[in-house]
């Protein structure tokens, strides 16, 4: 996929496409139908279908809590998806304040007709220009008769409307196998794994401590059922904790700790994929290490049936 990163008042070049417009946090299956309805766009006029998208966040420049912005897929990992759907192009504006200033006729003549836009394609509730004022009901009328337009409606999963919004609150809640549901597959963060304590290795349990190499959605505290892909393209079942360790400390930090299954390879430094599959239980404290290894054995076991 050919990707063009662009900062207003840079333009892009003209190449005559279906142009999809969205954010695509998650790239979810709402998300998924939309593309899906730009490529029949792009078949049937015979030319490519361009991804419009933005980085960062909108809010993380508009609001004053910049750095309370969390990503299903940062970046990265959102155009990997974008271009696993079979995507040709795609134009990531970097989103300022200066291009969100601008009107949505200003927005339009400059990225979309200005790219050679033949069609345009959004879901039901996408916004353009200052203060979102242009919306897929006005999106004709800045077309100037440069371009079609088409719109996608909303998709539901289980009578609700599939959103970013959605699944950020089931990651939140724990519910990462509904989640999954709704993004198509299961949720992804990426990470490298750093030197810990080592203390999971004195009781049979090593870890990888991983730090995540983007600001992605945390899941719930709590223990998991996942697998984990190594950058050699091997995948381990595994469980994998998200907390604060209070069996230890007090007080700390959120950490994220996967214990591989028959593994027992040196991980330091790798980048790592850890897939979430299904919470199986809240972290807790323990009176000693007999009762923490106890219920890491309980955890283990229905880890492994849950990924057999």
């Amino acid at each position: 996929m050919e990707t063009i990163h662009l900062t207003y008042p840079e333009t892009p070049d003209v190449v005559p496409s279906v142009m999809v417009l969205g954010f695509f946090d998650g790239v979810h299956t709402g998300h998924q139908a939309v593309i899906r309805h730009a490529q029949e766009q792009a078949e049937r006029l015979n030319v490519p279908v361009t991804v419009v998208t933005f980085d960062p966040h909108p809010k993380q420049v508009l609001s004053n809590k910049p750095d309370a912005v969390r990503y299903i897929t940062p970046l990265s990992r959102k155009l990997k998806r974008i271009e696993s759907l079979g995507v040709e192009r795609c134009l990531v504006l970097t989103f300022t304040k200066e291009l969100a200033g601008l009107s949505p006729q200003q927005f339009v003549d400059d990225y979309l007709i200005g790219a050679g836009a033949v069609h345009v394609t959004a879901g039901f509730d996408y916004s353009y220009g200052k203060f979102g004022e242009g919306t897929m009901e006005t999106m004709p009328f800045h077309a100037r008769g440069r371009f079609t337009t088409s719109v996608v409606n909303e998709q539901t999963e289980g009578g609700e409307k599939v959103s970013s919004t959605r699944i950020r609150k089931l990651l939140g809640a724990g519910e990462v196998d509904a989640a999954a549901t709704l993004l198509g597959s299961p949720y992804v963060i990426c990470g490298e794994v750093i030197h810990g304590d080592a203390r999971g290795r004195t009781i049979g349990y090593p870890t990888a401590n991983v730090v995540m190499d983007a600001s992605y959605v945390m899941p719930r505290l709590g223990v998991y059922a996942t697998r984990v892909r190594l950058r050699d393209g091997r995948t381990f079942h595994a469980m994998t904790n998200v907390g604060r360790r209070p069996t230890f400390y007090d007080t700390g930090d959120v950490s994220i700790e996967s214990h591989l299954f028959d593994f027992s390879e040196d991980l330091y430094g790798q980048l790592i994929e850890i897939e979430w599959v299904r919470f199986i239980r809240n972290e807790r404290a323990f009176d000693g290490l007999d009762s923490l290894i106890a219920q890491l054995k309980q955890d283990e076991t229905k880890a492994r049936s849950i990924l057999s």
